[in-house]
Protein backbone atom coordinates (compact mmCIF):
# COMPACT_ATOMS: atom_id res chain seq x y z
CA UNK A 1 0.00 0.00 0.00
CA UNK A 2 1.23 3.62 -1.22
CA UNK A 3 1.17 6.58 1.49
CA UNK A 4 1.79 10.21 0.91
CA UNK A 5 1.43 11.11 -3.09
CA UNK A 6 3.05 14.00 -4.22
CA UNK A 7 0.09 16.40 -6.07
CA UNK A 8 2.95 17.95 -7.80
CA UNK A 9 3.84 14.94 -10.38
CA UNK A 10 1.66 14.05 -12.56
CA UNK A 11 3.61 13.59 -16.21
CA UNK A 12 6.35 11.64 -17.17
CA UNK A 13 8.55 15.14 -17.40
CA UNK A 14 7.63 15.63 -13.75
CA UNK A 15 8.44 12.37 -12.75
CA UNK A 16 11.52 12.60 -14.83
CA UNK A 17 12.61 15.55 -13.27
CA UNK A 18 12.21 14.69 -9.78
CA UNK A 19 14.51 11.89 -10.51
CA UNK A 20 17.48 13.78 -12.16
CA UNK A 21 17.41 11.96 -14.61
CA UNK A 22 16.54 11.90 -19.08
CA UNK A 23 12.82 11.64 -19.92
CA UNK A 24 14.00 9.08 -22.11
CA UNK A 25 15.98 6.93 -19.62
CA UNK A 26 13.22 6.98 -17.50
CA UNK A 27 11.07 5.76 -20.01
CA UNK A 28 12.99 3.17 -21.30
CA UNK A 29 13.25 2.06 -17.76
CA UNK A 30 9.53 1.70 -17.09
CA UNK A 31 8.87 -0.16 -20.14
CA UNK A 32 11.65 -2.84 -19.44
CA UNK A 33 10.11 -3.19 -15.95
CA UNK A 34 6.40 -3.82 -17.64
CA UNK A 35 8.26 -6.12 -19.90
CA UNK A 36 9.92 -8.20 -16.92
CA UNK A 37 7.21 -8.05 -14.69
CA UNK A 38 3.83 -7.51 -16.37
CA UNK A 39 4.66 -9.44 -19.43
CA UNK A 40 3.93 -6.46 -21.93
CA UNK A 41 6.48 -6.97 -24.33
CA UNK A 42 5.81 -4.26 -26.78
CA UNK A 43 6.32 -2.12 -24.24
CA UNK A 44 9.53 -2.25 -25.45
CA UNK A 45 8.81 -1.45 -29.40
CA UNK A 46 9.55 2.66 -29.11
CA UNK A 47 6.04 3.58 -30.84
CA UNK A 48 4.14 1.39 -28.22
CA UNK A 49 5.36 2.47 -24.72
CA UNK A 50 6.51 5.83 -25.84
CA UNK A 51 2.02 6.26 -27.16
CA UNK A 52 1.19 5.21 -23.22
CA UNK A 53 3.45 6.36 -20.83
CA UNK A 54 3.72 10.06 -22.39
CA UNK A 55 -0.04 10.10 -21.93
CA UNK A 56 0.06 7.67 -18.56
CA UNK A 57 -0.89 9.62 -15.12
CA UNK A 58 2.67 8.93 -13.12
CA UNK A 59 1.40 9.80 -9.35
CA UNK A 60 4.49 9.64 -6.94
CA UNK A 61 4.80 8.43 -3.30
CA UNK A 62 6.96 8.76 -0.11
CA UNK A 63 6.11 5.91 1.92
CA UNK A 64 5.17 2.00 0.87
CA UNK A 65 3.64 -1.06 3.22
CA UNK A 66 5.70 -4.19 3.18
CA UNK A 67 4.61 -6.96 4.36
CA UNK A 68 6.86 -9.94 5.23
CA UNK A 69 6.86 -13.18 7.42
CA UNK A 70 8.19 -12.68 11.13
CA UNK A 71 11.38 -14.84 11.67
CA UNK A 72 10.72 -18.47 12.83
CA UNK A 73 7.13 -18.04 12.77
CA UNK A 74 3.85 -17.47 10.38
CA UNK A 75 2.87 -13.99 11.45
CA UNK A 76 3.19 -11.56 9.22
CA UNK A 77 4.63 -7.89 9.80
CA UNK A 78 4.96 -4.79 7.64
CA UNK A 79 8.03 -2.59 6.87
CA UNK A 80 6.80 1.01 6.33
CA UNK A 81 9.60 1.99 3.69
CA UNK A 82 9.98 5.75 2.96
CA UNK A 83 11.98 8.03 0.20
CA UNK A 84 11.71 11.60 0.38
CA UNK A 85 14.27 12.70 -1.71
CA UNK A 86 15.65 16.18 -0.72
CA UNK A 87 12.63 16.58 1.07
CA UNK A 88 12.73 16.76 4.85
CA UNK A 89 10.85 13.48 6.77
CA UNK A 90 8.18 14.87 8.70
CA UNK A 91 8.61 18.30 10.33
CA UNK A 92 12.20 19.28 11.31
CA UNK A 93 13.16 16.09 10.04
CA UNK A 94 15.97 15.53 7.61
CA UNK A 95 15.49 13.60 3.92
CA UNK A 96 15.16 9.87 4.32
CA UNK A 97 15.76 7.70 1.67
CA UNK A 98 15.22 3.77 2.58
CA UNK A 99 17.20 0.76 2.03
CA UNK A 100 15.35 -2.21 1.43
CA UNK A 101 16.35 -5.49 0.17
CA UNK A 102 15.41 -7.24 -3.14
CA UNK A 103 15.05 -10.46 -5.02
CA UNK A 104 15.59 -10.97 -8.23
CA UNK A 105 15.40 -14.84 -8.79
CA UNK A 106 15.26 -18.31 -7.82
CA UNK A 107 19.58 -18.58 -7.54
CA UNK A 108 21.46 -17.02 -4.39
CA UNK A 109 23.74 -14.44 -5.94
CA UNK A 110 27.32 -14.99 -4.68
CA UNK A 111 27.85 -11.26 -4.17
CA UNK A 112 25.22 -11.10 -1.50
CA UNK A 113 25.60 -14.42 0.50
CA UNK A 114 25.31 -12.47 3.67
CA UNK A 115 22.08 -11.52 2.51
CA UNK A 116 20.91 -15.14 1.42
CA UNK A 117 21.00 -13.37 -2.29
CA UNK A 118 18.65 -10.84 -1.72
CA UNK A 119 20.67 -7.50 -3.72
CA UNK A 120 20.47 -4.19 -1.20
CA UNK A 121 19.14 -1.06 -2.84
CA UNK A 122 18.85 2.48 -2.13
CA UNK A 123 15.17 3.54 -3.01
CA UNK A 124 15.21 6.83 -5.16
CA UNK A 125 11.39 7.00 -6.19
CA UNK A 126 8.02 5.36 -5.45
CA UNK A 127 5.07 5.54 -8.36
CA UNK A 128 2.09 4.48 -9.71
CA UNK A 129 2.09 4.33 -13.20
CA UNK A 130 -1.75 4.58 -14.49
CA UNK A 131 -2.17 3.92 -17.92
CA UNK A 132 -5.87 5.14 -19.13
CA UNK A 133 -6.20 3.27 -22.49
CA UNK A 134 -5.44 -0.27 -20.74
CA UNK A 135 -7.29 0.73 -17.71
CA UNK A 136 -4.52 -0.72 -15.91
CA UNK A 137 -2.09 0.60 -12.93
CA UNK A 138 1.39 -0.57 -11.89
CA UNK A 139 2.85 0.09 -8.50
CA UNK A 140 7.10 0.73 -8.90
CA UNK A 141 9.92 1.92 -7.60
CA UNK A 142 13.51 3.53 -9.22
CA UNK A 143 16.16 1.75 -7.12
CA UNK A 144 19.86 2.15 -6.90
CA UNK A 145 21.96 -1.43 -5.83
CA UNK A 146 24.97 -1.13 -3.87
CA UNK A 147 28.19 -2.24 -5.19
CA UNK A 148 30.03 -4.92 -2.66
CA UNK A 149 33.37 -3.53 -1.94
CA UNK A 150 35.46 -5.50 -1.39
CA UNK A 151 34.48 -8.71 -2.75
CA UNK A 152 36.06 -10.96 -0.19
CA UNK A 153 35.61 -10.60 2.91
CA UNK A 154 35.05 -12.24 6.16
CA UNK A 155 32.27 -15.35 6.28
CA UNK A 156 29.04 -13.86 7.13
CA UNK A 157 30.05 -9.92 6.09
CA UNK A 158 29.72 -8.19 3.03
CA UNK A 159 30.77 -4.19 2.97
CA UNK A 160 28.55 -2.74 0.53
CA UNK A 161 29.35 0.82 -1.05
CA UNK A 162 27.05 3.29 -2.62
CA UNK A 163 27.88 4.56 -6.12
CA UNK A 164 26.92 7.14 -8.35
CA UNK A 165 26.48 5.48 -12.12
CA UNK A 166 26.60 8.12 -14.91
CA UNK A 167 23.53 7.80 -16.93
CA UNK A 168 23.45 5.26 -20.05
CA UNK A 169 23.64 7.32 -23.57
CA UNK A 170 21.81 6.84 -26.15
CA UNK A 171 22.13 3.69 -28.76
CA UNK A 172 23.74 5.31 -31.77
CA UNK A 173 20.69 5.75 -33.44
CA UNK A 174 19.98 8.67 -31.04
CA UNK A 175 17.30 6.58 -29.02
CA UNK A 176 17.48 5.36 -25.54
CA UNK A 177 16.13 2.10 -26.58
CA UNK A 178 18.16 -0.82 -24.50
CA UNK A 179 18.32 -3.25 -22.08
CA UNK A 180 18.95 -1.36 -18.75
CA UNK A 181 22.17 -2.63 -16.84
CA UNK A 182 21.10 -4.63 -13.86
CA UNK A 183 24.36 -4.96 -12.43
CA UNK A 184 25.47 -3.45 -9.19
CA UNK A 185 25.93 0.01 -8.42
CA UNK A 186 23.20 0.95 -11.17
CA UNK A 187 19.63 2.65 -11.39
CA UNK A 188 16.60 0.42 -12.53
CA UNK A 189 12.94 0.65 -12.38
CA UNK A 190 10.92 -2.97 -10.23
CA UNK A 191 7.39 -3.72 -9.44
CA UNK A 192 7.25 -3.28 -5.86
CA UNK A 193 6.43 -7.29 -5.30
CA UNK A 194 10.26 -7.85 -5.65
CA UNK A 195 10.73 -5.87 -2.54
CA UNK A 196 11.13 -8.22 0.82
CA UNK A 197 11.76 -6.21 3.56
CA UNK A 198 13.33 -2.88 4.35
CA UNK A 199 17.13 -3.06 5.89
CA UNK A 200 19.45 -1.16 7.97
CA UNK A 201 23.06 -1.69 6.97
CA UNK A 202 24.89 -0.31 9.76
CA UNK A 203 27.55 2.84 8.24
CA UNK A 204 31.55 2.09 8.97
CA UNK A 205 32.29 5.44 9.67
CA UNK A 206 30.39 8.16 11.07
CA UNK A 207 31.13 10.85 8.99
CA UNK A 208 28.11 11.98 7.18
CA UNK A 209 30.05 11.30 3.93
CA UNK A 210 30.18 8.24 4.56
CA UNK A 211 29.39 5.41 1.69
CA UNK A 212 30.11 2.23 2.86
CA UNK A 213 28.10 0.19 5.30
CA UNK A 214 28.25 -3.74 6.79
CA UNK A 215 25.61 -6.17 6.13
CA UNK A 216 26.03 -9.77 8.08
CA UNK A 217 23.82 -12.72 8.40
CA UNK A 218 25.03 -13.04 11.83
CA UNK A 219 21.93 -10.71 12.66
CA UNK A 220 18.34 -11.77 11.37
CA UNK A 221 17.34 -9.25 9.24
CA UNK A 222 13.37 -9.63 9.62
CA UNK A 223 13.78 -9.22 13.55
CA UNK A 224 16.19 -6.11 13.43
CA UNK A 225 14.73 -4.22 10.95
CA UNK A 226 11.53 -3.56 13.11
CA UNK A 227 13.32 -0.35 14.15
CA UNK A 228 16.50 1.15 14.27
CA UNK A 229 16.45 2.03 17.79
CA UNK A 230 16.77 -1.85 18.52
CA UNK A 231 20.03 -2.32 17.16
CA UNK A 232 21.88 -2.66 20.10
CA UNK A 233 19.81 -5.13 21.80
CA UNK A 234 19.73 -7.26 18.27
CA UNK A 235 23.60 -7.38 18.33
CA UNK A 236 23.84 -8.22 21.86
CA UNK A 237 20.82 -10.99 21.45
CA UNK A 238 22.50 -12.05 18.92
CA UNK A 239 25.94 -12.95 20.21
CA UNK A 240 24.67 -14.74 23.31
Amino acid sequence: MLKNPRPEIETLDDQAEWCAMPKEELQNNIAWCLKRFANFTDYVDHNQYSSHLNNANHIQYSAVAIPFMSFQGNEQAVHMVRCTGSTRYRKHKPTRNDTVRLWMGTSLDSRFKSTAGCIPTWLKCLFVVEDVELSDTWLDALLQTFAPWPICQTAGIVIVEGRDQPLLQPVPNGSHRHRPVFGVGTNFIVCISPIQCGIHPPPLTPQPDNTRWCLSNLIDLNPFNISKKHFCQGRMATSE
